[in-house]
């Protein structure tokens, strides 16, 4: 008799048990994660934390937790790390949670490219208290991580279209006035003919340029621009994009340091729930924050047409304002846009050389990394 009633005892706290879990083995768990850093570079490491409490009363013998990361960022340690696809990997872990208890666990990554990483989805898995029956549940849990662009060094990279040699004082043609003329001087091969003193010229019977000082009420925008509409793009075309992301950063960190105010505009989609981003010229840290922070979301598909984004941000330029598009590579679409803007101070920055030719009211230079083709003088 007392074997029966042991048995009934048994099969009744089996069932109970299992329809207790079946309702409320997720309920009351709370789980975050964070990264420890909104912001880094590639080559940075992050440290990223997941916590889980289990709130109840019923212990958890068994939790799967199983999420999804993006190849931008890696967990130094590849144990658990099943690589899912060209973009993908898993990430999983088991746990035992008793009543009312919390586990923390960190994690060290390495951000390896620049991109905007958000980690949404929590695939959680547990049985009841016997092991006899499974239930699974997803979770929304987003967190995210920005990777912004390399810094590169662009003393030296810089070449305008009339020279062959890399310009070494970048900054020389970026915070020049031409409306403060202090004097001449000779001309060299990296000076424009739109800057040459004829009357100076002839005069001296030498070719003189105008000698400009430095204006307190300068302004930069960054602009740049996507040339590309499919979205099937080769390997070349993917490492001139990455590069023209680079410069510009490099552009904004270096107008930055100086003072100047700068902002940014871009006619790319991004990544993230911003549709579009338009920076206008600012200083301060938090503001180049910004600057990378956009520039890491941005993705490699053209929204719309440069025109349309030039003309939209030139009616409400100040005075003083400077633009400075960089371009994966000079079009007679660009150039026939930037036109548009012949009363505003414009350079392009270009990865890739062009037979066109440029309008009067352009400054053009083509990057080349540093080292690879030239000598910085």
């Amino acid at each position: 008799m007392n074997a029966l009633l042991f048995i009934c005892f048994i099969a009744v706290f089996v069932y109970f048990q299992g329809v207790l879990y079946k309702k409320r083995v997720f309920e009351n768990m709370t789980i975050t994660r964070s990264f420890d850093s909104q912001g880094v570079f590639p080559g940075d490491k992050l440290v990223y934390e997941l916590s889980v409490e289990n709130r109840k009363a019923l212990p958890l013998t068994w939790l799967s937790v199983d999420e999804k990361f993006h190849n931008g960022i890696e967990f130094e340690s590849k144990t658990n790390i099943q690589p899912l696809n060209e973009e993908l990997y898993a990430h999983n872990f088991m746990l035992t949670l008793l009543p009312y208890q919390k586990i923390t666990r960190r994690y060290n990554l390495r951000a390896e490219k620049r991109g905007f990483y958000q980690v949404r989805q929590i695939s959680l898995a547990s049985t009841n208290i016997l092991g006899t029956e499974e239930y699974n549940i997803e979770k929304e849990i987003p967190s995210y991580i920005s990777v912004y662009p390399n810094i590169r060094d662009l003393r030296g990279a810089l070449i305008p279209a009339n020279t062959i040699q890399g310009d070494f004082s970048v900054l020389r043609w970026i915070i020049e006035d031409p409306m403060v003329i202090t004097g001449v001087r000779n001309y060299s091969g990296n000076d424009s003919l739109k800057s040459v003193n004829w009357k100076a010229t002839a005069k001296n019977q030498k070719l003189l340029v105008n000698k400009y000082d430095f204006t307190a009420d300068q302004k930069i925008m960054i602009i740049l621009n996507l040339e590309r509409l499919e979205h099937s793009l080769s390997r070349e075309d993917i490492n001139a994009l990455e590069e023209a992301i680079e410069v510009c950063a490099s552009l904004a960190v270096m107008v930055s340091e100086a003072g100047i105010p700068v902002g940014f505009a871009a006619n790319a989609h991004l990544m993230g729930p911003a549709e579009s981003i338009v920076l206008d010229p600012d200083t301060g840290d938090g503001h180049l924050t910004d600057i990378l922070d956009a520039l890491a979301k941005v993705t490699y598909f053209k929204k719309y047409r440069s025109r349309e984004l030039l003309q939209t941000l030139v009616a409400d330029f100040s005075w003083g304002t400077e633009v400075i598009v960089v371009t994966p590579e000079v079009s007679e679409t660009l150039l026939a846009d930037m036109e548009t803007i012949n009363k505003t101070k414009a350079t392009i920055i270009s990865l890739r050389e062009t037979d066109a030719e440029v309008p009067f009211n352009l400054d053009l230079y083509y990057y080349r990394r540093e080292g690879e083709h030239y000598e910085a003088i």
